[in-house]
């Protein structure tokens, strides 16, 4: 619906309050040629267009032009068009005294010209960028862009010497020597997709192949895996050879301490608003911890299993968690500290997730300290795992002899023992299960679960708002069409 129609409101009218319209001769009134550098011209045969001159027909004009003291257009471009067209002689004008299009820069015109004719009619794409560019100072424009320009210019000038290579790289047939390894890895791969616990890491394979007590090869020097001092060596190049040959999904082992950052982008603009409009309203997420007694936050020493508890508890429970990789860093204790404070809670609590060793023993305790001592917040922290009776209660296979160079060493040797045990030797169901355990332990489940159901009475309500914008927007389209 084009909203400067004949007989329709006007951003003329709304601009001179208080004046009346005068008749004015078509033939003594002059177009602003500044305006089609803004606006499309009309198609004489266009449907809008011809709605236009129909309704002048019928009713006359009644949203009057707007004209400079030297009677150049303003405001009203399509109406004059589509009076000519009709044939009319005569046309109602407000006259802007205040206003001589000769005296004006061709800059100055083009921005008047903008300026006064914002919301008077539904306009294209294009229109809209120059209306908006129209306020834009190009010297300055071209000034900053020429910066940005220049910063990236200046980063790249630099004498570079091309890399060059000899020679291949050498893989090995991972279906000859080693194929009883590669089955039983691919067995373990199948029964993680089955949970939803892809990608994973070699040290989760590594963990579940000692339980199947399969032989690394047919070779004299084969052994059952477990039992090598190199084994996860082997593990690992047999899962570089095997993704290299098509024998596994490159993507179904991951290397989280290795993070990569792209810059999306989002297509065309008609595959944009598709897009925009699927998710539309669909990233709603209440408060659902307003009612909790306590802040809690998910602390996890290593990044091998982070994306995993991130997935299957912290989503769950719309909890914080961070990835500390060994003791954590001053930022990422001040971070939990500020979240704290925000929350404007009495309590914080943390769930501490590392490895059974005598440094992932002191860190829990470590970290309490040091939200005390640089950020005056007194924690409650607890371990989730790995801890002495999953140890016991889980038959979880030991990584590795205590390392005596440790200053801590003789503590743990005397509590727990000479061995150690990793995050990655809990099974992923086992890991998940504890740590969402200890979670359930300190938050209050029926306030949750009050509030996610007064979350999904909010979705229902938005996916009517999606449903009523996705129908407006279709209508736009076919305007433009």
């Amino acid at each position: 619906m084009i909203a400067d129609i004949a007989g329709g409101p006007s951003a003329a009218t709304e601009s001179m309050p208080g004046r009346s319209a005068v008749p004015r001769e078509i033939s003594t009134i002059y177009e602003t040629p500044e305006n089609w550098t803004v606006y499309r011209r009309p198609d004489l045969t266009d449907t809008t267009f011809l709605d236009l001159c129909d309704s002048i027909r019928t009713s006359g004009i009644k949203a009057p032009l707007e004209i400079s003291s030297d009677d150049y257009i303003i405001s009203g471009h399509r109406r004059f068009l589509a009076a000519q067209h009709c044939g009319v002689c005569t046309i109602p004008c407000f006259i802007d005294h205040t206003v001589v299009m000769g005296d004006l820069t061709q800059k100055e015109r083009v921005a008047l010209l903008s300026e006064r004719n914002r919301g008077t009619r539904i306009k294209s794409d294009t229109e809209l960028y120059l209306e908006a560019a129209a306020g834009v100072d190009p010297d300055e424009a071209i000034r900053q862009a020429e910066e940005r320009k220049a910063q990236v210019f200046n980063k790249i000038k630099t004498c570079l010497k091309a890399v060059e290579s000899e020679g291949g790289i050498r893989r090995t047939d991972p279906t000859g020597e080693r194929a009883a390894l590669l089955k039983a890895v691919k067995e373990i791969l199948r029964e993680k997709r089955a949970n939803d616990f892809l990608p994973t890491s070699g040290r989760h394979i590594h963990y579940s192949l000692l339980a199947r007590k399969v032989r690394t090869s047919t070779r004299k020097n084969g052994h059952i895996y477990g039992t090598g001092p190199n084994d996860a060596a082997l593990l690992s190049k047999l899962l570089t050879d095997a993704r290299s040959a098509g024998e596994i999904d490159a993507d179904d082992i991951d290397d989280g301490t290795r993070p990569t950052s792209t810059f999306p982008t989002s297509g065309s603009m008609g595959r944009y608003v598709v897009n925009t409009l699927e998710g539309l309203f669909g990233g709603f997420y209440s408060d659902v911890h307003a009612d909790q007694p306590a802040h809690v936050e998910l602390l996890v020493e290593k990044n091998t299993v982070f994306a995993l508890l991130q997935r299957h508890v912290a989503r769950q429970f719309r909890l914080p968690i961070t990835s500390l990789r060994g003791y954590g860093s001053y930022p990422a204790a001040r971070d939990v500290a500020g979240r704290f404070q925000a929350s404007g809670k009495q309590r914080l609590v943390v769930i501490y997730v590392s490895d059974l060793d005598p440094e992932g023993m002191d860190m829990p305790s470590s970290w309490k300290k040091y939200l005390e001592h640089d950020f005056s917040v007194r924690a409650e922290v607890y371990r989730a795992a790995v801890t002495p009776e999953q140890v016991e209660r889980f038959d979880l296979p030991p990584d590795a002899d205590v390392k005596l160079t440790s200053t801590r060493a003789a503590g743990f040797i005397e509590a727990h023992g000479k061995q150690c045990w990793e995050l990655d030797s809990m099974p992923e169901a086992v890991l998940i299960e504890e740590v969402a355990k200890a979670v359930r332990s300190v938050l209050d489940i029926p306030a949750f679960n009050r509030a996610m159901a007064r979350e999904q009475e909010a979705d229902v309500k938005l996916a009517r708002m999606r449903a009523a914008a996705t129908r407006l927007i279709t209508e736009q389209f076919r305007a433009e069409l």
